[in-house]
């Protein structure tokens, strides 16, 4: 299938469209900032904190702003963030125009622009899916990668000739248009409304629900620990190359936008290659060549002091770094049922933006004892050694995954349940064959943890000491409608592996499943009523006998 296909669709292609000059103002932002902080003298650890700035609110509001866009229209979000950081960008421009802008403030206003992308990344890679078919998503995640890297070929380089031409205001200015572009397109756009047959969830219940669902996933593990791992590694590259390039190459704004620029040039040319190069390697290996190349990048950039060369490197860089975020990014993806991919996607950008934030500020702390080349060394020996994790996560797992919906009819009580709130037993008899006992157990535990997934919040499974191979799974839902909302999030990996622990029951039975909802507690005054009575009203009339006296 061509990478190109998902251009084919109207909404997906004016809108990656508007995300590309977003993507152009946010690196040219990127240059501008810093090499405003380079202006104001600030230290390599203070530069580096750019980077830390710009990724800290995700680490702080990521997981909220993934049930944010699981809870509410996806693209009124969308709207309210991107005005949001037109507004941050707008104002970090006025400031700068004025000559009033510090070190602090830059940081600040650079946090606020973080803040609206930590809202707006989640509810833009989850409306992805709605925009093409499964048969192209691989397609236009890559092309959405492709964007980003796009974006920062084109951004630094117009924005380093800005800035030597007129200033950084001028670039934080025009990142401020390039949000109103986005906001155009998102006006125009009619999403199609979802139907939604369970009740409307609470935030709070939504934001545990979501990370009850990233506890019990152990796929979802292995994209989190090494997302975390290659972004902590490698982030010093792009934190200290405002100090690489003015210390050591010695070259102004319109140089490091070149290399900026090379970064993500090299990210473009990767970017018509992945698609074959993912049909001939598994996704391991892809992320083992993308590491590797930005390992060998670091390493080149310990010895480079010169500038032509530092720029052939990184398009190398660029390369090898949208080889690795293609991976995570799909591999993100996969691992996520529908019900849930907001909060899980930002569960994965909320690791990712801690490891950048962290790396960032270690790396910078480093530079400040070592120096920025020698601080690349050692990043790029951190970022081999995160291979290792491939012995006990691997990507190819998570494309064996089908979590498309297999939903269940709700089930079915005799009883009306009027109170919704109150925590619901589900009780599952089994009469289990006598010589398949120990597989039941270990498929019955794998089920446990899917009902976990999709919102237990304790599961057992007992023997019955009375009934020889009668085996009773129990569990705790917190809510009557969480419970609905199970029946709906099931997934056809779900349904599989139920299917499985029926095929280890004795011929001719069924499953037998209970209910039990807790009932709502009296009050306090309604309890001495019902033991006592006459008791509260008399002593309520003597009490009031008293204070009137």
């Amino acid at each position: 299938m061509s990478p190109w296909s998902p251009f084919r669709h109207r909404v997906f292609r004016f809108l990656w469209i508007a995300q590309l000059a977003s993507n152009i103002g946010t690196w040219m932002q990127t240059v501008g900032a810093a090499w405003l902080m380079v202006e104001l003298d600030a230290s390599p650890a203070v530069v580096a904190l750019v980077q830390t700035a710009t990724y800290l609110p995700v680490v702080l509001v990521g997981v909220a702003a993934g049930a944010t866009a699981d809870l509410i229209d996806r693209r009124r979000l969308l709207i309210v963030t991107q005005f949001f950081m037109l507004v941050a960008a707008g104002a970090l421009a006025v400031l700068t125009a004025l000559g009033t802008t510090t070190p602090w403030s830059l940081l600040a206003l650079t946090f606020c622009l973080g803040l609206g992308a930590a809202f707006n990344a989640p509810a833009w890679q989850a409306i992805q899916p709605e925009l093409v078919p499964r048969e192209e998503f691989v397609q236009a995640v890559t092309l959405g990668g492709a964007s980003i890297n796009l974006g920062r070929a084109i951004g630094p380089a117009v924005g380093g000739a800005l800035i030597a031409l007129a200033g950084p205001w001028l670039v934080f200015a025009l990142n401020a248009v390039s949000f109103a572009a986005v906001i155009l397109v998102l006006w125009r756009w009619r999403r199609p409304v979802e139907d939604d047959p369970t009740p409307p969830e609470r935030f709070a219940g939504a934001l545990r629900a979501g990370l009850r669902y990233a506890l019990f996933s152990h796929s979802l593990h292995g994209v989190l620990v090494r997302s975390f791992a290659f972004a902590l590694a490698s982030a010093g590259l792009i934190a200290l190359l405002p100090v690489y390039s003015s210390r050591v190459l010695g070259l102004g704004s319109g140089g490091l936008g070149l290399l900026y620029a090379g970064f993500g040039a090299g990210a473009v040319l990767m970017a018509a290659f992945l698609p074959r190069l993912r049909g001939r390697l598994t996704a391991d290996r892809v992320f083992a060549l993308g590491a590797l190349l930005v390992a060998a990048v670091l390493l080149s950039l310990f010895a480079i002091d010169v500038a032509w060369a530092a720029l052939m490197v990184c398009i190398v860089a660029g390369a090898g770094w949208l080889c690795c975020l293609s991976v995570l990014n799909v591999a993100s993806q996969e691992v996520l049922p529908g019900w849930v991919r907001a909060r899980g996607l930002a569960l994965y950008l909320t690791v990712l933006a801690a490891g950048i934030a962290a790396g960032s500020y270690g790396w910078g702390r480093v530079a400040d004892e070592v120096g920025s080349q020698s601080a690349f060394a050692w990043s790029a020996l951190a970022l081999v050694l995160t291979l290792l994790l491939a012995a006990r996560w691997r990507f190819a797992a998570a494309s064996r995954l089908d979590l498309s919906p297999a939903p269940m009819a709700s089930p079915e009580v005799r009883l009306a349940v009027e109170d919704t709130s109150s925590p619901v037993l589900i009780v599952v008899a089994y009469e289990v064959c006598p010589d398949a006992e120990d597989d039941f157990l270990r498929a019955v535990r794998v089920l446990g943890r899917a009902r976990r997934r999709t919102g237990a919040v304790s599961w057992s499974i007992y023997e019955d000491a009375d009934r020889p191979h009668r085996f009773l799974e129990t569990y705790v839902v917190p809510t009557w409608e969480e419970h609905i909302r199970q029946h709906v999030r099931r997934t056809a990996t779900d349904a599989a592996v139920q299917e499985m622990v029926l095929g280890f029951l004795r011929e001719g039975t069924e499953p037998t499943v209970k209910h039990f909802v807790a009932p709502p507690e009296p009050s306090f005054m309604e309890s001495l009523r019902e033991h006592s009575p006459g008791v509260v009203e008399e002593r309520l009339r003597t009490l009031g006998e008293h204070l009137d006296g």
